[in-house]
């Protein structure tokens, strides 16, 4: 008796259930956007509830914030309401103890909750507009009391409804021919796109191909639909019952000898007659999905016949048969792990494509390759030789000794609590980890140790990084001292600056900090984390990242260094650093980076440029850095220093005016210019040059040059002989010149002699 009392209780709710879905039933959208959030802490519960969750612009919306104190005692929490921008609120319903900052458009409220009892207001909202690009806007609430601190979010959706544009069909095919359906969509996501195929059949494709198996009109109907609502489309198909024919093989290009398979795509009312003609004198009938040989080099057309009471039709297809190339492969048969191995390949004048498999997983396309070997072992390799029509293999077996071994800096992956490091474009010479594992299927956990009082935190993550090791199996990590000056260095860098866990402060990558800390061994790979107090939560957080994970479960790994920074003045507090090496590997070479100006950078030519680049080793006596300018061909320097201002970043200022007065006439054109900087020693020679970057410099309009003025020529009439005017001169002229007149004849008194004196008797 109870059992039929239950089945009819679940009868009678299952009808229920019906009843309410048949009145009322949730779209996904409403599952996704449900509008709802609840935060706990201790005794008290803050709830959000928006109703209707989903909205587009001009939506009238509603929210209820309920404050709901199951203790004893009155509480005073504080709670802040973050709305979405696109949200306008009516301020005005705001109750007391409540605030609104209209600039950020939070709510901040400090309501008093009695015992036992229930504090709850309701605020009238309108969307105003939406973000087609990003309409999930949710409203965050944060709720505080009693140093306890918990957010929630309500999701929200504001958007617009889908638009669909044209839809793509043919508007006649034949019975059984594929036909493709496709609808131009667009609007917030989520989207969905179905198709209703006016009989009976429904799916719910972006792009379906479909056939129909009997003659008629249908009326196609696609329907696009998103959170904001649906928006359908019409179309009408003919279906025909009339023979078309189709084909397509698998490759029009074969080599001969090679099976050819053709897919047939023809459509008509059956009964169907099928023909085939392959144009090199074989004929099949009856089949649909044929496979033919060409046993021959050329071209043949290949005819496929059908027919049936309404008709008959035909379909041609060329098919071009060659033969595969002669092709072949120098490659020596022993190699050493880590040391470049060289392989050649050649054939003849059809080839157009050669591929590498060399047996470790690893591909290469080329003529000429390049390969180094991680493990030893022997390895087959096989190049193929691809001419279009065919492909030839050729293989060859590699003996693979140990040796020298570089490792791989591992691709950025960072994420929240942590980063790996990535390798810089500018550093050669790296190659792959070898982790024990891909991937795990559980999260990890660490049992935790017991560690003797004294142990620092540094030693007690070095500790639990090798009892993951010897989970799978691996040998503990050695500690690195260069590897822990590098890496404590770096993890005081971004306790005070963390904007990016990977690039220190100075512009330098990990594998550049190790070169800087003196490390001689092969580099592999850098993680960082920060905010967890406990080495073990560290450790954990990286076994559980797949960026992180291979760093620790390298099967080349041997040592390792560690970095701590302990500083509550900081964001995060804790802050941890792992560089990862290879005692036996080969360090990354050194590279002179240009940093800035960047390439295409532009300047007035009364500017000071400052120009950076990074250099991680230490200066030898004598050498120092040279930055060039270059005009054309001719490379004016600039300045030289020896000092870096900060780490391993180097910056010369330089007054351009200085510079652009010694570029020669013609030196560049319209002020475009390159630099760059050269490591020099004592003598002048270049040790190694950074790439030339392109740095134009335009004329500074604020300047005021004079300009020069017109000076007109002063034209003096000159008569036809010219007035004569005595010069005294001490020594006269004997010739008068050819140009001037005779002097003219100065009449002189001449006074008369003195009468000579009369004597006086």
């Amino acid at each position: 008796m109870s059992s039929r009392g239950r089945l009819l209780s679940v009868g009678m709710l299952a009808v229920l259930l019906g009843a309410a879905l048949f009145v009322w039933r949730p779209s996904s959208s409403a599952v996704l956007y449900s509008g709802y959030a609840r935060a706990d802490s201790g005794s008290l519960s803050l709830e959000v509830i928006v109703n209707p969750p989903v909205g587009t612009p001009g939506t009238q919306m509603q929210m209820v914030t309920r404050v709901t104190n199951r203790g004893a005692q009155g509480l005073t929490p504080s709670i802040l309401l973050r709305l979405p921008r696109n949200l306008s609120a009516d301020i005005y319903a705001l109750p007391a103890g409540a605030t609104f900052n209209l600039q950020q458009n939070h709510i901040d409220w400090l309501p008093v909750v009695p015992a036992g009892s229930v504090v709850e207001f309701t605020l009238d909202m309108v969307a105003q507009t939406a973000d087609v690009t990003n309409p999930e806007q949710p409203i965050v609430a944060l709720l505080r009391l009693q140093g306890d601190e918990r957010e929630v979010a309500a999701p929200l959706w504001i958007g617009i409804a889908p638009l669909v544009g044209d839809v793509t069909a043919k508007s006649q095919v034949s019975v059984g021919q594929p036909v493709r359906l496709q609808a131009e969509v667009a609007g917030p996501g989520p989207l969905t796109t179905s198709w209703d195929l006016g009989d009976g059949r429904k799916l719910d494709l972006n792009s379906p191909e479909v056939v129909f198996p009997t003659a008629g009109t249908h009326e196609i109907t696609v329907e696009a639909a998103n959170p904001g609502g649906r928006v359908t489309k019409h179309i009408t198909l003919t279906v025909l019952p009339h023979p078309v024919a189709s084909f397509r093989p698998d490759d029009d290009a074969p080599a001969a000898g090679q099976p050819v398979t053709f897919a047939n795509m023809s459509g008509g009312q059956p009964p169907l007659r099928v023909f085939w003609d392959f144009g090199d004198g074989s004929t099949v009938m009856g089949e649909q999905q044929p496979t033919h040989v060409f046993g021959q080099q050329g071209t043949y057309r290949v005819r496929l016949t059908i027919e049936n009471q309404f008709g008959q039709s035909e379909a041609v297809w060329d098919i071009s048969v060659g033969v595969a190339p002669v092709s072949d492969m120098i490659i020596p048969d022993s190699a050493i792990v880590g040391a470049p191995l060289t392989g050649q390949a050649f054939g003849d004048d059809t080839v157009t494509r050669y591929t590498w498999d060399m047996g470790d997983g690893r591909q290469h396309e080329g003529a000429s390759i390049n390969h180094i070997y991680r493990r030893p072992g022997d390895y087959y390799v096989t190049m193929m030789a691809d001419n279009g029509f065919g492909e030839t293999p050729i293989g060859r077996w590699v003996h693979v000794e140990p040796g020298t071994t570089s490792l791989f800096l591992p691709l950025t992956a960072g994420e929240a609590g942590g980063g790996v490091s990535g390798p810089s474009a500018d550093l050669p010479g790296v190659a792959e980890l070898d982790p024990v594992v891909q991937s795990l299927t559980d999260t990890f956990v660490l049992e935790p140790i017991q560690f003797p009082n004294g142990t620092s935190p540094a030693e007690q993550l070095l500790a639990y990084i090798n009892a993951a090791r010897a989970r799978f199996d691996l040998p503990p990590m050695a500690y690195g001292f260069e590897l822990s000056a590098a890496a404590q260095s770096h993890t005081l860098d971004k306790s005070r600056f963390p904007d990016n866990p990977h690039v220190g402060t100075d512009g330098t990558t990990a594998a550049e900090r190790l070169l800087r800390s003196g490390y001689s061994g092969g580099y592999a790979g850098e993680a960082t984390a920060w905010g967890f107090s406990d080495p073990r939560l560290a450790v954990e957080f990286w076994m559980n990242s797949d960026s992180h994970r291979p760093l620790i479960l390298n099967r080349l790994g041997t040592e390792v260094g560690i970095g701590y920074v302990e500083d509550f003045a900081t964001t995060n507090v804790w802050h941890w650093t792992a560089e990862f090496g290879i005692a036996y590997g080969t360090p990354v070479q050194p590279v002179l980076r240009a940093l800035l100006p960047a390439g295409g950078y532009s300047a007035l030519d009364t500017e000071v440029v400052n120009y950076n680049w990074m250099w991680p080793v230490k200066l030898a006596p004598g050498e120092r850095f040279t930055v060039y300018l270059a005009a054309g061909e001719r490379l004016i320097p600039m300045g030289s220093i020896v000092q870096p201002v900060y780490g391993s970043r180097y910056v010369l200022s330089v007054d351009a005016r200085n510079v652009l007065r010694s570029v020669p006439s013609g030196g560049a054109s319209s002020g475009s210019y390159g630099w760059l900087v050269r490591l020099e020693d004592g003598l002048g020679n270049a040790i190694v040059e950074s790439e030339t970057r392109a740095v134009v410099f335009a004329p500074d309009p604020s300047v005021i040059e004079a300009t020069a003025v017109p000076t007109l020529a002063i034209v003096t009439a000159t008569p036809a002989l010219p007035t004569p005017t005595p010069t005294p001169t001490l020594l006269p002229t004997t010739e008068p010149p050819d140009n001037e007149p005779p002097p003219p004849v100065i009449v002189t008194a001449t006074p008369m002699p003195p009468p000579e004196p009369t004597s006086t008797p």
